[in-house]
């Protein structure tokens, strides 16, 4: 047969009887031949996008977060449609350079960006690559046409969670906040102490970035003649130590202190009393993903047909992602005589 019938059978394109058909896919089956991905990418680019995680906080929170957010895309991307690949980086500007390279060796078609630090390399270094990307848990205002954004609407949590202890009565209330240098963290305190404005209350904001420093900040918080009847963290392994400090200082959760999880995990009804918790739609978050990635490609591809240039225009509007509603346990309670 000719390499044209062959390819021609092989891409799915027409003008092979079935009969042919049928024979080449046949013989490629029992030789247990396979497209090479590489030359197929010298074609029509590489069919496959990266999601390169920061590993650089000292705390082990959301360890999972990576996987789930994974687990989540595939579902809207599909399997055989993109493949998403994971890896590591020791810190924003090492990321940075991966991705540059990557993308001048056209290993990946776009970029997938979590865990967004306040003057993050990654977003300078995707500002001056023509490359599709996702930024998820931020929104860049004047980013390029071809990001999209994924947000998760977690500072409409912290309000709800302001308002949630201030009518219960409390008055006194503190924030374990998480890394100052990521976008999050600061966001969800914002969020929190306006919440708490509008009932009179200021809130008390200590950095509790690692367990040593929160357990630094942890022991002379409660151990305060004004202590606050009212803790909340940013993320579910920061509440677990603010209960055993808790303990040790011999004072009784929820009734002399409720504490609050910024981030809901199965450890947090695993705990003696189990936490009420910030709900984390890790997967829904994965999901929208997915699909502003699909968008992402979308939108370069269709640019680039056109003859634009795809880092002209404005980003196309951002994708919210709901956290719902307060996750309700035993650690909060009315304060005692309250």
């Amino acid at each position: 047969m000719s390499t044209a019938v062959v390819s021609y059978t092989l891409n799915g394109r027409r003008g092979v009887s079935a009969t042919t058909r049928e024979r080449v896919l046949r013989v490629a089956d029992e030789l247990g031949w396979r497209p090479a991905t590489a030359a197929r990418s010298l074609r029509s680019g590489p069919a496959a996008a990266a999601l390169v995680v920061v590993h650089d906080q000292p705390f082990g929170t959301r360890a999972a977060f990576p996987l789930d957010l994974v687990t989540g895309a595939l579902q809207t991307i599909g399997p055989d449609t993109l493949t998403l690949a994971v890896h590591v980086a020791a810190s924003p500007a090492d990321a940075a350079q991966l991705m540059d390279r990557w993308w001048t060796e056209r290993r990946y078609a776009a970029f997938v960006v979590t865990g967004v630090r306040v003057d993050d390399a990654r977003l300078a270094a995707l500002r001056s690559l023509p490359a599709p990307a996702v930024v998820v848990g931020a929104a860049e205002a004047g980013a390029p046409a071809t990001w999209q954004h994924v947000v998760l609407d977690d500072g409409d949590a912290f309000a709800q969670v302001g308002a949630f202890l201030a009518d219960l009565g409390h008055r006194r209330i503190a924030m374990v906040a998480g890394s100052e240098r990521l976008v999050s963290p600061v966001r969800r305190a914002a969020a929190l102490e306006s919440a708490l404005v509008r009932y009179g209350i200021e809130l008390r904001t200590v950095a509790g970035d690692g367990p040593e420093r929160a357990l630094a900040v942890l022991r002379p918080l409660l151990s305060a003649v004004d202590r606050p009847t009212a803790i909340v963290t940013d993320d579910d392994a920061t509440a677990g130590l603010v209960l055993d400090v808790a303990r040790r200082l011999g004072l009784g959760v929820p009734w002399d202190l409720s504490v609050v999880a910024g981030t809901d995990s199965p450890a947090c009804y695993l705990t003696t009393p189990s936490l009420t918790a910030v709900p984390y739609p890790v997967e829904e978050l994965g999901r929208a993903t997915g699909w502003a990635l699909r968008t992402a490609l979308g939108t370069v591809a269709s640019r680039r047909a056109a003859g634009a240039d795809p880092l002209g225009g404005e980003a196309p509007p951002s994708g919210t992602v709901p956290v719902g509603r307060l996750v309700v346990r035993g650690s909060t309670a009315p304060p005692a005589g309250g």
